[in-house]
């Protein structure tokens, strides 16, 4: 008992005087009573406090302490590894608080709407901190990065020239000075001490910054995608030209896929066109916080809710009777990673016709297939895959919509195929993978037999950490299917589905948009999340005559 109060007596000893000597730095005090104050010390509302340098100090003391005694045995050990815990930890912290002070001057000087946000080893927040503002609550103590998110006022110009991953004037001015807070050599020259500086730049060297591009719902989620991939791309070169290396560098056009707000409002769709920067300290912490995401999917907007309100914003527009066609035009500044103007006009996927589901407009290619079902209705039910999100309650993929359910996540017909590119190396191009896939959802063949047709869909991959799709499928569909002339069979139906995927608790919803080939308008399977050979539930959900019917469908894997 003796041991272990000395033991902890030594290790709070050390972080009492790490903190308050590093840095040339004292405790941080309460301004009122002038007293230390905890915190002052770990969470200060102020954006120029030492707080992450603070809980780095404390997570470095704790595990190189933990680490010094198990290998050397003794009080010394525990010292000297507290000490270089510390130092290591101070570093990192430190690096994080300069930046965001230096961001905080940065949102004042050009005015504007920036947050950062500190991010543990595991990519969760652990607080959030308004640049002109503050810091929230701390709920871990332990800093490994951070998330940046940046707006621009549309009264101020916006990030990017209309339609163009081009920066404007003023975005070069402001993204130049925020570049130069991720510059290591830049923060390097600061460091006095050689030693120091050198364990900076070696941390410094396995950082992994992240920029991502985000829209709005307005307009085709593939060019959302595809322009916020170039402005990211565009923006994460730009830092690349002013002294990031090239090897820490990486961007993701996401479009619509992340949305932090209601796209049903003028505020929210405002909120969502934005440019985010993620800074980890290393790979792992890199990887755990891709595989942490999750979409807010409470915010996605039903396909009806997106089409009305485009149509009703194409009607205010001098000629917007028209559907654009072109892909500059088409992608529309409504569109855009961070510039409020007016949106596309492009239509929306055409869908179903049903009250029961909110639908509108169907759409049949070829002939209809009868799969033997019933008529859609909000009855219609499909094993739960659990919480998407913490703190967010069980659905059905058909099922009753309760006011904290999330409607596209009702049934397909309610849903749109919504596009997010993958994370790329600005070095190589190349997409960058965090997981392995799930069991049995890695490259395999599932199928089916509904009412004597064969449904088959090759090449199903999906990642393991977040649920994100791998590659698009192949959806087959061999009408009265004979198994004794299986190998002179052609598909009725066969192509190459848009897929959204929806990681849950309690599975994955794999939900393909089949847009009328055969009448098949859309199809939803709910595989486990650890693997298996067999689906946990499915619809499949297709047009006969004017109604849309739904059918039971459990594929199992092809051996």
């Amino acid at each position: 008992m003796r041991r272990n109060q000395t033991y902890q007596k030594i290790v709070v000893r050390t972080l009492v005087v790490a903190i308050c000597s590093s840095f040339a730095s004292g405790c941080a005090v309460d301004p009122v009573t002038g007293r230390p104050s905890l915190k002052e010390t770990f969470a200060s509302d102020d954006p120029c406090s030492q707080n992450a340098r603070n809980i780095g100090i404390g997570v470095g003391v704790l595990a190189g302490a933990l680490i010094g005694k198990q290998v050397n045995g003794s009080n010394k050990g525990l010292l000297i590894g507290a000490a270089l815990g510390g130092a290591i930890g101070g570093l990192i912290g430190n690096d994080i608080d300069k930046r965001r002070c230096a961001l905080s001057k940065i949102a004042k000087q050009y005015n504007l709407d920036l947050q950062v946000t500190s991010l543990d080893s595991n990519g969760q927040e652990i607080a959030t901190s308004a640049a002109t503002g503050g810091a929230a609550e701390t709920k871990k103590p332990e800093a490994a990065g951070s998330l940046v998110e940046i707006r621009d006022p549309a009264s101020a110009g916006g990030h990017f020239e209309s339609n163009s991953d081009r920066l404007t004037p003023r975005a070069q001015q402001y993204f130049a000075a925020i570049a130069d807070t991720y510059n290591p050599q830049k923060s390097a020259a600061e460091i006095q001490d050689l030693k120091e500086k050198a364990q900076y730049l070696a941390q410094a060297g396995q950082r992994k910054i992240l920029l991502v591009g985000h829209t709005d719902d307005t307009g085709s989620s593939q060019l959302n995608a595809d322009l916020s991939e170039r402005r990211a791309r565009a923006v994460t070169k730009f830092m690349e030209d002013h002294g990031v290396p090239k090897s820490s560098l990486y961007f993701q056009g996401a479009g619509e896929f992340y949305p932090v707000a209601d796209n049903g409002t003028d505020e929210g769709r405002a909120k969502n066109r934005r440019v985010d920067i993620v800074e980890m300290t290393d790979k792992t912490a890199f990887d755990n916080y891709l595989a942490a995401r999750k979409p807010h999917v409470e915010f996605y907007r039903a396909r009806s809710e997106v089409a009305e309100a485009s149509a009703s914003q194409a009607a205010v527009r001098p000629g917007a009777a028209k559907t654009v066609k072109s892909k500059k035009a088409a992608s529309g500044d409504a569109a855009s990673v961070a510039k409020s103007a007016a949106p596309s006009t492009t239509a929306p996927p055409s869908t179903p016709t049903a009250s029961t589901t909110g639908a509108s407009r169907a759409s049949v290619r070829g002939d209809t297939i009868d799969f033997g079902g019933v008529p859609l209705v909000a009855s219609s039910n499909v094993a739960s895959i659990g919480q998407v999100e913490p703190k967010k309650s069980f659905f059905s993929l058909i099922s009753t919509a309760y006011a904290d359910t999330p409607i596209v996540l009702d049934d397909c017909t309610r849903d749109r195929p919504r596009v997010a590119n993958s994370v790329k190396a600005l070095g190589d191009g190349k997409a960058y993978r965090t997981s392995e896939h799930i069991p049995g959802l890695y490259g395999k063949t599932w199928t089916d037999q509904v009412n004597g047709h064969q449904i088959v869909i090759n090449k199903v991959a999906v990642l393991a950490g977040d649920g994100a799709l791998a590659s698009l499928p192949e959806f087959k569909v061999y009408r009265n299917y004979n198994p004794a002339k299986k190998n002179g069979a052609t598909p009725e139906v066969s192509l190459k589905p848009e897929v959204n995927t929806y990681l849950g608790s309690k599975g994955l919803l794999y939900r393909m948009f089949v847009n009328g080939q055969g009448g098949v308008q859309c199809v939803d399977i709910v595989f486990e999340s650890n693997g298996g050979a067999v689906a946990k539930a499915g619809k499949l959900v297709y047009l006969h005559g004017a109604t849309p019917y739904v059918a039971d469908f459990k594929p199992k894997m092809y051996q």
